[in-house]
């Protein structure tokens, strides 16, 4: 680590989210990792890692700090925040889903309390899902929300599909509600 990691700010900050679509092999995740490092990344969002509780730990290497996740059986769904170690942040509460979908942590960071969610919804509409996670977003309170992952729909499908379409899913819909909250 250099000197100048140190000193970083909120406003410096480099965030990433990326479905990584499985982890299981330990040369990808040793690329990603790598990936991380040369891009100077403080605060990553994995989705689909496909790992266990326990192979999460393996994530935890030399660029990682703090590893937050939330797991599911037989190898699928899964999600997880790296956070760098350079990063100042003091864990105040966690929520992880039981199905691997979202994991949720509050903290202090930089002196400001924040809320980092990673998300992996599901690729089927399910209206209880979004209720669900408000409701778990809800049991926080935090200066400021910072959210990344896969939602597996589009908010603007007059702008994010080619042909466009002049009409919205009901899951692109929940997802334009969930933003503006």
């Amino acid at each position: 680590m250099n000197r100048v990691e140190l000193y970083i700010n909120m406003s410096d900050l480099k965030i990433t989210s990326l479905n990584v679509k499985g982890l299981n092999h330990v040369i990808k995740r040793q690329k990603i990792l790598t990936l991380f490092k040369k891009e100077k990344c403080h605060i990553a969002f994995l989705q689909e890692t496909h790992l266990t509780d326990l192979e999460h730990i393996k994530v935890h290497r030399n660029l990682v700090g703090q590893v937050f996740h939330s797991s599911f059986k037989y190898h699928s769904q899964g999600v997880a925040i790296l956070l760098h170690r350079s990063l100042p942040f003091t864990l105040d509460k966690a929520i992880s889903d039981k199905e691997g979908l979202y994991v949720l942590i509050s903290g202090y960071l930089f002196g400001e309390h924040i809320l980092l969610g990673c998300i992996y919804a599901p690729s089927t509409y399910e209206s209880a899902f979004f209720h669900k996670l408000l409701a778990d977003i809800s049991d926080f309170s935090s200066s400021y929300i910072l959210i990344g992952g896969d939602f597996n729909c589009i908010s603007n499908p007059t702008v994010d599909q080619c042909p466009s379409r002049p009409f919205s899913s009901r899951k692109s819909l929940k997802l334009v509600d969930f933003a503006q909250i």
